[in-house]
């Protein structure tokens, strides 16, 4: 979502009034400082993930890929369909099955 450079005093009067039952704090001023900071947090691109094959899930977590394929069919890792019998395998639920998770900013959690 982009912001444009300028909105009027009536709109951002009318969005406070509408807000404030909900944020009695809230203020023309303090609404705009919020809409910029949201339009700057926005501007970073998700960092998008490579899908792992079974190869790689397999060698990382030390199983073999018979292991690998009963996780998938379990619904431990989440399979991605390419074509046929050709799978990958979602990094995100590869990171929830060893124990990590990322927050919004992309750090890893334990």
């Amino acid at each position: 979502m982009e912001i444009q450079d300028r909105i009027s005093p009536q709109i951002i009067s009318a969005s406070v009034n509408l807000l404030q039952p909900f944020v009695p704090e809230l203020t023309p001023t303090n609404l705009i400082a919020a809409l910029k900071e949201h339009q700057a947090t926005q501007t970073t691109a998700p960092k998008l993930e490579k899908p792992l094959t079974r190869q790689q899930v397999a060698d990382f977590l030390g199983v073999s890929l018979v292991t690998v394929t009963r996780y998938l069919n379990s619904g431990k890792l989440r399979r991605i369909k390419l074509t046929g019998r050709n799978v990958r395998i979602d990094a995100e639920s590869f990171r929830k099955l060893i124990g990590c998770e990322t927050t919004e900013a992309g750090q890893e959690v334990k």
